[in-house]
């Protein structure tokens, strides 16, 4: 198709302009998932402990925010197409030098200079198609950005598995540089010059930053999310001070934004933040993160450590599902139009998630095949146009392409934040689950039931399928309980209002 505002580019280029900028955001997603899914791999790589391992991830996490953050103002100054390609350089060289790194130090700070140059490529791609077009003219344009936003992270849990296996830890860091170079090139050549807004050119008077808002946005981020994230490694009982961490980041954000209020140039305007629809969207958006960070915590975890499959097969599984959301997003895409804006689609995508919870919740079982789990696993795909996608079409309906810019960087501070804390709340559970779990366990086990005291190698084999119980038995009901969790978000999405009454 034709955009009214970039009249020299053919449809063709059009098409390729909206895959690269899917494929910036992709670059994003690849670097966050990979983390997870090789995280084992990773963490023996560089010889991390858990804890040491966990800095690695938040401060991927804090230059995000940062580099969300600042997004508006550097872009603005120099161009989003500017913006895109030195942060896809800087992604390069932050993947690079994670493929070199030999100690948990030196991999925490490769994760950060990866973190800012990928963290505000998805922010940037989603606002320069808001520039570049019309409304009537965006649905189209969401088939291409699907295609390369989906299809880089589609591919993702696969690749990993295969390059680690075939090959050493370090690849999964050398095809990240592989593909943000690819995509580069693809920005380069399809990427309009400079993007013109609708209306005038924007006259930006570029103050000297106020560092004060970066310290405390950046140190109060990272020290959220490593606090959410801490909370996998302790008992909330016997240490209660962890608590006190994610508090302490909390306020450090709170004083940026104070910071921010009295700005002449702002940074990120929180008053363009404050809108009834704005909150709202905001709060499902949250929700969905969430969910989204406890998901792709739990579900490797269950299929390796619960139901015994292999590495590769997993990564095979979850690439399928991935394909399958991408189809979904796709048809969606086609049909947005249509469908934007409506309550009960919200509604129907989160009882779909709530069916696949509790579905995964009853097949939590040792020996299970991968026949009975895949259904439950690919409704989970077919949530994302619902659950994500449809709230998109309702939380920026009402901004201008100025305010735009504010919101959706801003959307995507949450989104790092609330995916940090469904990494963590999912770790927490786990961890008290199976404890639990295991101690019950072991409590109806009794010297008669074992017929004396067996060999070593039995007493071994017997440890190794009770942590398999308890795993399972973990999930289940942390499953379970999401499931109720689901449905009763389907139920808010329906009685909450998200325009207040005129």
């Amino acid at each position: 198709m034709k955009l009214r505002a970039l009249p020299d580019f053919s449809p063709l280029r059009v098409f390729f302009f909206t895959v690269a900028l899917g494929g910036a955001t992709g670059v994003d997603f690849v670097a966050s998932s990979m983390m997870g899914i090789a995280g084992t791999h990773i963490r023996g790589g560089v010889h991390a402990s858990p804890e040491d391992f966990l800095w690695s991830m938040t401060s991927y996490a804090a230059m995000a925010t940062l580099a969300n953050l600042m997004l508006r103002r550097i872009a603005q100054h120099t161009s989003y197409r500017s913006y895109t390609v030195v942060g896809l350089i800087v992604a390069a060289i932050g993947s690079l030098l994670c493929a070199l790194c030999e100690t948990p130090l030196q991999l925490t700070f490769a994760r950060a200079v990866q973190g800012f140059g990928a963290g505000g490529l998805f922010a940037a791609s989603r606002i320069l198609i808001q520039l570049v077009s019309a409304r009537d003219e965006r649905a189209p344009l969401f088939i291409g950005f699907n295609i390369g936003s989906f299809g880089l992270s589609a591919g993702t849990p696969w690749l990993a598995a295969v390059l680690v296996e075939s090959a050493a830890w370090q690849m999964v860091f050398a095809i990240q540089v592989v593909l943000a170079l690819a995509v580069l090139v693809l920005v380069v050549l399809t990427y309009p010059s400079r993007v013109k807004p609708a209306g005038d050119l924007w006259e930006i008077d570029i103050d000297p930053m106020d560092w004060w808002v970066v310290i405390l946005f950046g140190l109060g981020a990272m020290v959220l999310m490593h606090g959410l994230g801490d909370l996998r490694f302790y008992e909330l009982a016997s240490s209660p001070s962890v608590a006190l961490t994610p508090l302490v980041g909390f306020l450090l954000i709170a004083a940026a934004f104070l910071r921010l209020r009295r700005e002449p140039q702002l940074w990120l305007d929180p008053r363009a933040l404050l809108g009834r629809t704005y909150l709202v969207g905001l709060l499902f958006y949250a929700i969905y993160y969430f969910l989204n960070g406890l998901w792709n915590y739990l579900i490797p975890t269950l299929l390796q450590s619960g139901f015994g499959f292999g590495f590769q097969v997993t990564g095979e599984v979850l690439t399928w599902a991935s394909v399958l959301s991408l189809l979904a997003m796709m048809c969606f895409s086609v049909v947005a139009p249509k469908v934007f804006g409506r309550r009960r689609y919200i509604a129907l995508g989160y009882v779909m998630f709530a069916a696949a919870l509790l579905m995964l919740s009853l097949r939590t079982l040792t020996g299970v095949s991968m026949d009975v789990i895949l259904p439950a696993l690919f409704l989970q795909g077919l949530t994302v146009p619902f659950v994500m996608a449809q709230v998109a079409g309702m939380t920026f309906v009402d901004f201008t392409e100025d305010d735009f810019q504010h919101a959706y960087a801003f959307k995507n501070i949450v989104r790092q934040i609330a995916t940090a804390a469904g990494t963590g709340a999912a770790s927490l559970w786990l961890q008290y689950g199976e404890a639990i779990a295991r101690s019950r366990l072991v409590d109806r086990i009794t010297v008669f039931d074992l017929g004396g005291m067996p060999p070593l190698p039995e007493m071994m084999a017997m440890a190794s399928t009770l942590e398999t119980q308890a795993t399972l038995v973990a999930s289940a009901n942390l499953l379970s309980w999401l499931a109720i969790f689901c449905a009763v978000v389907a139920v808010l999405a329906l009685v909450i209002r998200w325009r207040a009454a005129a």
